[in-house]
């Protein structure tokens, strides 16, 4: 009996740790074999639980406004802020460089943060400061 009792917490675990990772995951969502770089104007940033989100309002190469989702991966507000970041990091209308993981699928406008660095000032200078 207690094998078996063993064995049941084992598996309860098991499939926790695996839900638990596959909500987190980025596998199958961003291509992490390529970094883009983009530069485009704050529209929001929402430094919120449980994952804070960046808008960017990018104009592609016809000349025409996109809006782009930044991750930060599963990174919550308690990682970034051991990173420098804070609510008022990003302001509507900064205009700033990103580079980070397209997403894989076509037409998606997502970028992946998680790895790539933060992102910096129009001329390159840092945002955050370490």
């Amino acid at each position: 009996m207690k094998f078996v009792n063993t064995l049941c917490a084992s598996l309860a675990l098991t499939v926790a740790a695996a839900a638990a990772f596959a909500h987190h995951s980025t596998n199958g969502i961003y291509d992490e074999e390529r970094e883009l770089e983009l530069t485009g104007k704050v529209i929001s940033w929402k430094f919120i639980n449980p994952h804070p989100t960046l808008k960017l309002e990018v104009v592609n190469e016809q000349g025409v406004a996109e809006e782009w989702d930044l991750s930060y991966g599963g990174s919550a507000v308690t990682h970034l802020v051991r990173r420098g970041y804070t609510a008022d990091t990003f302001k509507p209308g900064d205009v700033i460089k990103a580079t980070g993981h397209p997403a894989l699928l076509e037409g998606a406008r997502g970028l992946l943060m998680e790895g790539t660095g933060d992102p910096v000032r129009e001329d390159g200078t840092a945002i955050i400061q370490r």
